[in-house]
Parts: C-alpha cells; sequence; structure tokens
C-alpha cells in the first residue's frame, strides 16, 4: 500500500469514531461484556458518513482529512 492510500484510511477521516467513550456509547452494554477498551476491537469505530462499524484501515471516497 502507497503512502496516500495509508493517509485515507478510515483513522484519519473526520467522519470516523472510535474512542472507548463514544464506543461504549453506542453500543449499550458494552461495558458488561468488556469494555470499549478492548483489545480485541483494536482501532475499529463507527463512520458516521455511512452509519456502520469498521476497521481503521478501510477507505471511501468520502474520505474528508481531520
Amino acid at each position: 500500500m502507497n503512502r496516500t492510500s495509508e493517509q485515507k484510511q478510515c483513522i484519519n477521516c473526520t467522519h470516523f469514531r472510535n474512542s472507548p467513550q463514544y464506543m461504549e456509547r453506542v453500543f449499550k452494554g458494552m461495558s458488561t461484556m468488556s469494555s470499549g477498551h478492548a483489545s480485541v476491537r483494536k482501532d475499529d469505530g463507527i463512520c458516521l458518513q455511512h452509519d456502520i462499524y469498521l476497521s481503521a484501515d478501510n477507505s471511501c471516497d468520502q474520505f474528508d482529512a481531520a
């Protein structure tokens, strides 16, 4: 993967939210199963543009630099 496509990953997009606090608010009960800090979640998060849960290294044509 080249440097440009790495920079356009969801993790760098203004539409992407993945803080543990945000994830626990979105997924009620997550803290009872483990927490938003869980290592299995890694950097996964929510795309506000598409309203989906996805990996931080995804990308799309609606990328908007944070």
